[in-house]
């Protein structure tokens, strides 16, 4: 077998690989994928710790840019308590500031508040915190080391996370889908002896709180553990999202032996790569692929006064470019197969690392499709962006227009009822418009082809009373519009079907005029060899909207895709529920230049 090197390096701000260390060919395909991945900015950041100013929303959103991340989870910006002179609570404002300058880009967790723990009713103001959270908008709850070793009731006992006055807690975030990301202990040297022999020295000497070796003041490493273990064993039905992996990087089999016992626990990688890099590349790589539906992409990556990649010390403070260069090495070691190299975060520690060079199908598990399953209920809605032509073309759905080139994809890759992948089926749509139309383009990779023979010409296929007669009810493409904000019950459907058999109207929901014509035009072309079809749909603006749109409009809309050979109804904006006319999960369709 031949081998091939790569190394990450910068290069005019992209990061780029060139020949250096020890590389299988056979993940070169996978690491194309994850960079096409990151040149769309599909990656989710499920650990991240950003302060919510503009200054540093703004640096970390460049740097998210930069490398490929599309959407980062800011861990725990706060609780609901509102302001001491009733004014919004730090979760509120600091949600409302983030939205504001960055629609789109960060999912926000909330915090606990503690300090009523002495009262009798604290489980229940807890799990009315939670309630809280969830109905301002909370993704998530962030739950901090604290428990175990900061956070005392007012005899000055330590509040453990298997205290039974959270139990109402955690059942709540259960019941209101809301997943957890919970910290306990710490790196297994943080108990160890504090001094120049301990191996995290680095560390611990630049934060002397760091290290809880005293028992009489903090709860044991090992109890801490079994502590949240007994908790996710009580609270089945709540997803527990153990950072810094599982919280025990430093054990393997005890990683795998809890993701094996325990359905609802899961995993993040944030600023643990240096030490499960240190363990047998081929162990680890064995559970990642035993475990891929439980592991999120996660970094830890934190924008405050200054950058922390990972952790820091007292050293100079990174630059951006240091933030670059540390993401691509989490890519590096997810990527390739490299061997014993020098890790991102050094002041973990001196030894080096060897890379697992997972399969693409698993890559995008880890990147994206596991936070996209977890976040499902909270993910911002999806942005199609239809670029402008000045001259307008008839549809002949080879889609070989230049103008299509220039139009952003919007992907169809997941299961509309419940968000579910298929990257199999994965469906490229692309928009474009002029003073007179919006183009839509499909192409659809396919096994099998069922369709209604002969298509209708002249007429539309549907009847609401039966099922199985309906174009919609074969393998068919559609686009659901909605041009007025104030009416977002009301949009044009447009369906068209591999035999170019098309189906229009207009929708007022609860009602549809199947009567109403749009002038919909569209052409389809079928690659018997390749297995893809594809579709170029025109669509008269003036039967969208009485207003022609401008650059920087912005309207609701929704793409989906029928396949019956996989049961498959894809959508852009998964609605979650078995209908796609859920005009609250509608995507956006931005018109530009």
């Amino acid at each position: 077998m031949q081998t091939r090197a790569f190394l990450w390096i910068m290069a005019g701000g992209s990061l780029l690989w060139t020949a250096s260390c020890s590389t299988l060919d056979g993940s070169a395909a996978a690491r194309r994928q994850a960079e096409a991945w990151r040149a769309e900015h599909r990656l989710i950041d499920l650990h991240q710790h950003v302060n919510c100013t503009t200054q540093h929303l703004t640096r970390a959103v460049k740097i998210m840019d930069a490398v490929g991340l599309g959407v980062a989870v800011n861990l725990g910006i706060g609780t609901v308590t509102p302001a001491q002179n009733g004014g919004l609570s730090q979760f509120e404002r600091n949600k409302h500031l983030t939205d504001t300058l960055f629609p789109g880009r960060f999912l926000h967790y909330m915090e606990l508040d503690y300090r009523n723990w002495d009262q009798p009713d604290f489980a229940v103001q807890a799990a009315q915190q939670i309630e809280k959270g969830r109905r301002l908008g909370a993704a998530g709850f962030k739950q901090s080391k604290a428990l175990g070793l900061y956070v005392r009731d007012g005899q000055g006992k330590l509040v453990k996370v298997d205290d039974p006055k959270l139990d109402l807690m955690w059942a709540k975030c259960g019941e209101l889908n809301l997943p957890v990301s919970i910290h306990v202990a710490d790196p297994k040297a943080f108990w160890q002896p504090f001094d120049a022999n301990n191996e995290r020295w680095k560390e611990l000497k630049d934060h002397k709180n760091w290290w809880f070796g005293d028992t009489n003041k903090f709860t044991p490493w090992k109890e801490m553990l079994e502590a949240l273990n007994r908790v996710i064993v009580r609270h089945p039905k709540t997803t527990f999202v153990c950072v810094h992996f599982a919280n025990n990087a430093e054990e393997l089999e005890w990683v795998d032996a809890s993701l094996s016992r325990y359905p609802n626990m899961m995993a993040d990688l944030a600023a643990r790569i240096p030490e499960i890099g240190r363990h047998d590349p081929e162990a680890v790589r064995r559970l990642f692929l035993k475990h891929q539906d439980r592991i999120f992409f996660g970094t830890d990556f934190m924008v405050y006064g200054r950058l922390i990649l990972g952790s820091s010390g007292n050293e100079p403070p990174p630059t951006d470019a240091d933030a670059e260069t540390f993401f691509a090495k989490e890519y590096r070691w997810l990527e390739t197969l490299d061997k014993n190299w020098e890790h991102m975060t050094p002041i973990q520690g001196d030894w080096t690392i060897s890379s697992i060079g997972l399969p693409a199908s698993v890559l995008r598990k880890i990147y994206f499709d596991n936070a996209r399953k977890l976040l499902a209920h909270s993910l911002p809605p999806p942005v199609a962006r239809a670029a402008r032509v000045e001259a307008d073309f008839t549809p002949d759905g080879k889609l070989s227009e230049p103008a299509w080139q220039r139009a952003p994809v919007a992907r169809l890759e997941y299961r509309g009822r419940d968000g579910a992948a298929m990257p199999e089926l994965s469906t490229a749509v692309r928009a474009l418009w002029s003073d007179e139309f919006l183009y839509l383009a499909y192409e659809c990779p396919f096994t099998r082809l069922t369709v209604f023979d002969p298509p209708l010409v002249g007429q539309k296929r549907y009847d609401m009373q039966k099922r199985g007669v309906s174009l919609w009810d074969r393998d068919v493409v559609e686009a659901f519009i909605n041009s007025d904000p104030q009416k977002p019950g009301r949009y044009v459907e447009v369906q068209v079907a591999p035999t170019n058999e098309r189906l229009d109207l207009m929708v007022d929901l609860p009602g549809r005029d199947f009567a109403w014509n749009s002038g919909l035009e569209s052409a389809v072309k079928i690659d018997s060899t390749a297995r893809v079809w594809t579709c170029e749909m025109r669509i008269p603006l003036k039967s969208i909207s009485a207003a022609k749109p401008q650059a920087g409009a912005r309207w609701r809309a929704n793409f989906f895709r029928c396949d019956a050979a996989h049961q498959a109804g894809l959508a852009w904006s998964p609605p979650l529920v078995g209908n796609f006319h859920t005009p609250e999960k509608f995507g956006v369709l931005e018109f530009v230049k």
